[in-house]
């Protein structure tokens, strides 16, 4: 089913496409190999007519579940500093009902590096470090996100090693940085959709890691907002949704009205210049809340 989202938005309805028999060769072989390929699909997207923002936030609806204190057994004085209590970050909802850590993604495959469709505000860190620390034996960033040209910087502002599971994605990995210290990470390729990251030292950190060709990625802050600037406009674009105890957010509420995302999928249109406005609340039972 379709986003239906507040009034002025509409439906999303795919440009017509005028087939060729490269078009029919392209998909044919696309359709024979593993998964597609992203230059099979763009052969049938007709190109952006120029650029438009999107500005939206996730309210939670009902009681959060409560979150839980984890189980610090090593290193106290390090990873538990004045004996305060760790929590877990699987689901953090501020006063509001603001949902942190909703990562919103494009799924929508187009031609590499067409500046149709990359806005040249994004050139200058196609290839720019992401930092991912981790202090007091927690991981400072519970969802990062970055394109596959970009390196994640790993680093330890703790006095004492951490090991560094990365479980999926293009490049899994499995390391040690020293107290101190940092490492470069190049994924090289990207995930579908997001994959666990955790410490074999200290168990209980966690986070989770997303990779795109693509730039138009957001995250959730604090107050569950969200800004996708750039986005190419004119063409009807799929992004995905997902939050790590719900997975792919599928049931939300948009200017009172109950819909769906088709399988975490978001569907926009957005027109030329336009600066679009969304508001999603979503019901605490699906993370595990009353």
């Amino acid at each position: 089913m379709a986003l239906v989202v507040p009034a002025g938005c509409r439906r999303p309805v795919a440009s017509p496409v005028n087939f060729s028999a490269s078009n029919v060769t392209v998909l044919r072989a696309s359709l024979g190999s593993k998964g597609e390929t992203q230059e099979a699909t763009a052969a049938v997207i007709a190109d952006p007519t120029g650029w438009a923002n999107v500005k939206g936030v996730f309210k939670m609806v009902g009681t959060p579940p409560e979150r839980r204190s984890l189980k610090i057994d090593k290193e106290q004085n390090i990873c538990m500093p004045g004996g305060k209590p760790v929590m877990a970050e699987d689901v953090v909802v501020d006063a509001s009902g603001g949902i942190k850590d909703i990562v919103i993604y494009l799924e929508t495959k187009y031609p590499a590096d067409n500046p149709k469709w990359e806005h040249p505000d994004y050139a200058a860190t196609k290839t720019a470090s992401v930092v991912f620390d981790q202090k007091a034996c927690v991981f400072l960033t519970h969802m990062f996100a970055l394109r596959s040209t970009q390196t994640l910087d790993v680093r330890n502002s703790d006095p004492t090693g951490h090991n560094l599971n990365i479980a999926g994605g293009p490049r899994p990995g499995n390391f040690t940085v020293a107290a101190g210290g940092s490492q470069p990470w190049v994924f090289g390729g990207e995930a579908a959709e997001p994959f666990p990251v955790s410490c074999g030292i200290h168990p209980w950190m966690s986070a989770n890691g997303i990779v795109r060709h693509s730039p138009y990625f957001a995250v959730t802050n604090a107050q569950g907002e969200f800004e996708l600037k750039n986005v190419p406009a004119g063409v009807p674009l799929k992004f995905r949704v997902w939050q790590e105890k719900a997975r792919f957010i599928r049931e939300f509420t948009a200017a009172g009205m109950p819909n769906k995302f088709s399988k975490g999928r978001m569907e926009l249109k957005l027109d030329n210049d336009e600066q679009r406005q969304l508001e999603f609340s979503v019901e605490s039972k699906l993370f595990g809340g009353s």
